[in-house]
């Protein structure tokens, strides 16, 4: 009977915890899921009843070993609900003046309880959290005393603190044998009736209240100390009631028994999510607020705004988040054995200055050709931008001019007939570039071939747009190396597309698009815009459609051969009839092109709900994703006036952060960029 209890308690917690398993499985996706746990305890069972009730002698150090079994989920964030089983020994002797007692009664309990954690009062970030426990349970116990000893010799207790096999008041006393207590509980205390009690049952309720601590050791486990008395129903436990008969008479108290233990519980996590039962979901403008202020290396800078998104902890950074670099070599402070390095200097890894020898060497070493320097490590030398080696890693360009108020025709003539020409902007100043080589050596003959056509060239360092003079390293390599004065540079036809010729600089965002982007100012205040370098006509003539179909409506061919213009049947071009030249359009921009939107909103992530329902409400909001975020636009006005007047309406429905933007081919420029270009 007893183990088919026992079976049904078990069988009750796991069925409990498959019932709420198919139930998280089935919750919705907004609903946080708990997890189930399961907890294993060892403990000591300590008794309070009539037997032994001296409470100032008690210690449940000395008391029965009992085990818990239980399983269970939270019900929220504070309150936890548990199915448990328990089970044990409880026992207890009383040897004074007036009786000699004992007992010993397997408990085996089973029921339900509840765990309040003081969630409420706690830290989120905490690791121990007191807890107090309220449940219902019932128990079964099995009562039995040692009355006999190994030889069936019932025990008599004397008055000089011996057992004896004869009763002390006995006529053959004088023959009695001192034995001892085997400890063994052989004699059922309810079939012995010794108090008159008949078939009482063994059966009864009880309301355990606890009392403890929990410790969180990892991701799933928690310890737990605690301590939990058990209020029972019945007073027949120990088999003395205040009914008893005699010197075994007691009190009319029910029975009682304490379990303190150590337990281990894992919660298993059912959507195997990092459990974080402390923290709520975040709403999208925390989680853009997260984005935003994130800074991945903890140095301070946040993550949208660090140009070093991987600085080592503890180095110290500037407002951009890289390492601090005081004498700007390229190496930073915490790396630099020189932190003194005089500007401009070449230095190597660890930021020491390469002397000119040094630096011939590496170069003797990158040339040779005798296998004089075989087994030599190449050395690597670093500029104010950075670390750069001698034979790898360089990008060596040379530098044909610049212009900040305009250059002449003829100079402008010279620069556009160099095939490879690129721009560089700093500022107010745009820089002219050529070539693209690994090695300086190339480098140089490039400066000297573009020296021959009468220009002047100056080998330089790019880097992430950025360029570094190495003049005393060019003067050095430059001795070592035989250039050929008499190379004379062969005759080569280029042909360009001008898009357009504007008294104002346009912003980049008109020729998003459009190739090979060369910017020239002349010294009649032009700003003139060319696209492409082609040495065949028919190709050339392609691009001049491509740029017509994006908008470009006065684009027209050039042709440069020997830093001069020529014409286009020079260049090859099959023209009928006398050649038309054309001229500078100002504004040769197609203005069907040109449109207005209103800006409505731009974020991170997620848009929040009252915003995308507000989107929804007003229709035609069209998107386009940027860098670090996407945008949103309302509408499509062919005036700047209609697009102001939606702005209005739109932020009187709660879109307080509208503004106008223009639009060109389909690229977003500013309204008064676009408004600029209509005026023309």
């Amino acid at each position: 009977m007893r183990k088919r209890n026992f079976l049904f308690l078990v069988i009750s917690l796991f069925a409990f915890v498959s019932v709420f398993a198919q139930n998280s499985e089935e919750t919705d996706a907004d609903t946080p899921t708990l997890k189930p746990t399961f907890t294993l305890g060892v403990g000591m069972l300590g008794y309070y009843g009539d037997i032994g009730n001296d409470l100032d002698h008690y210690s449940p150090l000395v008391s029965r070993p009992g085990f818990e079994l239980r399983a269970g989920t939270p019900l929220n964030e504070w309150l936890e609900a548990d199915l448990y089983v328990l089970f044990g020994q409880v026992s207890a002797s009383e040897r004074t003046e007036t009786r000699n007692l004992n007992f010993e009664s397997k408990i085996t309990t089973g029921g339900f309880m509840f765990t309040y954690n003081f969630h409420h009062f706690l830290k989120p970030d905490r690791q121990f959290e007191p807890y107090l426990s309220l449940g219902f349970e019932t128990v079964e116990f099995l009562s039995k005393t040692d009355l006999y000893d190994r030889n069936g010799n019932m025990y008599h207790y004397w008055s000089d603190g011996t057992i004896r096999d004869v009763d002390e008041s006995a006529s053959n006393a004088s023959d009695a044998v001192v034995i001892q207590r085997d400890y063994i509980y052989e004699s059922d205390i309810r079939e012995l009736n010794a108090d008159g009690f008949g078939k009482y049952d063994e059966r009864t309720f009880a309301m355990p209240v606890g009392i403890g601590a929990s410790f969180l050791i990892g991701e799933s486990f928690d310890l737990r100390l605690g301590t939990t008395m058990h209020f029972t129903f019945s007073n027949f436990i120990d088999g003395v009631t205040e009914n008893s008969e005699g010197g075994r008479q007691g009190s009319s108290k029910n029975d009682n028994f304490l379990f303190s233990s150590v337990s281990i519980r894992y919660g298993i996590d059912l959507d195997k999510k990092r459990r974080k039962p402390t923290h709520e979901y975040l709403s999208p403008e925390e989680m853009d607020l997260l984005v935003l202020n994130e800074d991945t290396d903890g140095d301070g800078v946040r993550d949208l705004d660090d140009m070093c998104p991987q600085t080592p902890v503890g180095i110290p950074v500037d407002l951009n988040g890289c390492p601090i670099d005081t004498d700007g070599d390229g190496v930073p402070d915490h790396r630099d054995d020189e932190p003194n390095t005089v500007a401009g200097a070449a230095v190597d890894h660890r930021g020491v200055t390469i002397s000119d020898e040094d630096f011939l060497l590496a170069y003797r070493m990158y040339m040779d050709s005798t296998g004089e320097f075989a087994n030599v490590e190449q050395s690597t030398i670093a500029t104010a931008d950075g670390p750069r080696g001698v034979t790898r890693g360089r990008n060596y360009v040379v530098q044909v001019g610049s212009n900040v108020e305009g250059i002449s025709e003829e100079m402008t003539s010279k620069i556009l007939s160099i095939p490879d020409v690129k721009t560089l902007h700093k500022g107010d100043t745009t820089i002219y570039i050529v070539g693209d080589y690994d090695n300086l050596p190339e480098a140089i003959e490039r400066e000297s071939d573009i020296e021959d056509t009468g220009m002047e060239g100056q080998v330089m360092v790019e880097e992430s747009g950025e360029l570094i003079d190495i003049t005393s390293t060019v003067d050095s390599v430059k001795a070592t190396m035989n250039i050929d004065p008499s190379h004379v540079v062969d005759d080569q036809t280029v042909l360009r597309v001008q898009i357009g010729a504007f008294r104002n600089p346009l912003s980049a965002n008109v020729f998003n698009g459009v190739p090979n982007l060369i910017e020239l100012k002349g010294n009649d205040g032009i700003i003139r815009y060319y696209t492409g370098s082609f040495s065949d006509v028919n190709r050339a003539a392609e691009h001049k459609v491509d740029m017509f179909l994006k908008g470009f409506e006065g684009a027209f061919l050039v042709a440069f051969r020997n830093g001069e213009r020529i014409s286009l049947k020079e260049a090859g071009a099959t023209i009928e009839g006398p050649e038309t030249v054309e001229k500078d359009i100002v504004s040769p921009i197609n203005v069907d092109m040109i449109s207005f939107k209103v800006q409505v909103g731009a974020f991170i992530g997620n848009v929040p709900a009252e915003v995308m329902n507000l989107f929804i409400e007003i229709g035609e909001v069209s998107s386009v994703k940027g860098e670090n975020s996407i945008k949103y636009y309302f509408g499509d006005f062919r005036t700047r006036v209609e697009a102001e007047q939606a702005k209005e309406d739109l932020i009187s429905q709660g879109l307080n952060d509208a503004f106008v933007v223009g639009a060109f081919s389909g690229h977003i420029i500013t309204a008064e960029e676009a408004q600029r270009i209509l005026d023309l």
